[in-house]
């Protein structure tokens, strides 16, 4: 079972690795920004370069959050299954439901709902932007579930709270800017909702209940990895030298 609350604020000092971790992130994040706002290009245009540079900025307010929320030492310093865990044949069959639902989910369901629109697939370039996009994101949900335990409340609705915030947040930041600015062309219309009813919502679920019950909190990373990793690998997600690719996004 869980040991909960699961999360603890770090303690900053000027010479704790927290300190320079964060000057990295906030370095990068920078550089990424000039690099955008300098090669803005064609707003009728969708410029891969632009999008990894929008996506990098992303994934650094992501990590920078889970930093400051106390997510970033829990998972470097927590044991990613207890000796109670191994041995509990309800622990493991959980985590092997959760696996081979996110597998088939996102690998045939969310890809029969996805186009490429003829981009050429990188396997390097799509791996590297799929495990960023899945350890940057599954840290920004960590970190919700890290905010909601401010409010002192049960497991049971930390879990219901963090649940909805992640879905408010996750269907507008997709619809209004993700899907827009980041992501190339790759929904089919018609599969929009299945997408969220048969993938995302049982996501959602699965995991979060796995997290509940077990606070495996690296294996809930996991999961969310495995994720937008098939994800990026489905959709062709362009490589960064890759010119334009569509004529819908600015």
């Amino acid at each position: 079972m869980s040991t909960f609350p699961f999360f603890t604020p770090p303690v900053f000092s000027l010479d704790s690795w927290h300190t320079l971790y964060t000057l990295i992130l906030v370095i990068t994040a920078a550089i990424s920004f000039i690099g955008l706002r300098n090669n803005r290009g064609d707003i009728n245009h969708y410029l891969p370069s632009n999008a990894w540079r929008r996506a990098i900025i992303y994934f650094c307010v992501c990590s920078l959050l889970s930093v400051f929320t106390g997510v970033t030492d829990a998972l470097l310093l927590r044991p990613v299954a207890s000796t109670e865990n191994i041995n509990d044949p309800l622990w493991l069959c959980s985590f092997l439901v959760c696996t081979g639902f996110i597998i088939f989910a996102y690998g045939y369901i969310w890809a029969r709902g996805t186009y490429t629109a003829g981009r050429p697939w990188h396997p390097v370039s799509c791996s590297l932007f799929g495990i960023m996009w899945g350890l940057s994101q599954g840290q920004l949900f960590l970190s919700f579930w890290a905010l909601c335990e401010i409010f002192n409340m049960s497991l049971l609705l930390t879990a219901l709270l963090t649940a909805v915030t992640i879905s408010i947040y996750n269907g507008l930041w997709q619809q209004h800017y993700w899907d827009h600015y980041v992501s190339p062309d790759h929904n089919i219309a018609e599969w929009n909702l299945r997408k969220v009813l048969l993938c995302h919502v049982p996501n959602l679920i699965l995991t979060l209940s796995f997290l509940s019950v077990y606070g495996n909190i690296q294996l809930y990373l996991f999961l969310q990895t495995t994720a937008l990793l098939i994800s990026s690998h489905r959709m062709h997600f362009p490589h960064w030298a890759d010119r334009s690719v569509s004529l819908s996004k600015t």
